[in-house]
């Protein structure tokens, strides 16, 4: 039986008992090759400041809870501050908040971890203007986690590796200034 579609047109899947589409026979050799998206990652659309870098951008957009902004973005936050090991990145997330991020380390296959919390544009401001330190501004955080993003062929997946309930359980390696690490293997992903 073929799924015929919302147009009446035919298609090469046919579902099947276990809830997936299959390919009917004979139709699969001409499906073939499928090709990656031009625009896989929506997390990377509408950043024409490119002062994040993809990694902790993609997974603070991923975790953050300000919605969409139905008339543009006001209070628009797309910042760096410091360099090297103490770089800090920040984005909006609502009127009163942001995410904050950092890279963390990568694997030697490309996979880029970043440590991303929700904090007050208060507290923000306080670290731009050298009131607190990179570390600080992580632990007065919330929300805090460490995620993972890697492209390959051309598509990019963002996934979690682990929350953190507090943010004292954060590993001081992974707080600013501590230096980038380089992971030997993939760390497990979180289980919740």
């Amino acid at each position: 039986m073929s799924d015929t579609g919302p147009n009446g047109g035919s298609s090469p899947f046919q579902p099947r008992d276990d809830g997936q589409l299959h390919f009917e026979p004979g139709t699969a050799a001409g499906t073939f090759p499928v090709t990656a998206p031009e625009n896989p990652t929506p997390l990377s659309e509408d950043e024409p400041e490119g002062a994040v870098p993809p990694s902790p951008l993609w997974a603070m957009k991923e975790r953050a809870h300000g919605g969409i902004h139905l008339f543009g973005h006001p209070d628009r936050i797309r910042a760096a501050h410091g360099v090297g090991d103490a770089a800090v990145y920040a984005i909006d997330d609502g009127a009163h908040h942001c995410m904050v991020g950092r890279r963390v380390g990568q694997t030697t296959d490309g996979c880029v971890y970043s440590l991303v919390a929700r904090a007050e544009r208060a507290t923000w401001e306080s670290f731009v203007n050298g009131s607190i330190d990179g570390r600080e501004l992580f632990l007065s955080s919330r929300d805090a986690g460490l995620s993972g993003t890697v492209e390959t062929n051309g598509v990019s997946n963002v996934f979690d590796v682990d929350w953190y309930e507090s943010p004292d359980d954060i590993p001081a390696e992974y707080l600013p200034p501590s230096p980038f690490i380089t992971f030997a293997e993939d760390l497990p992903t979180a289980d919740r």
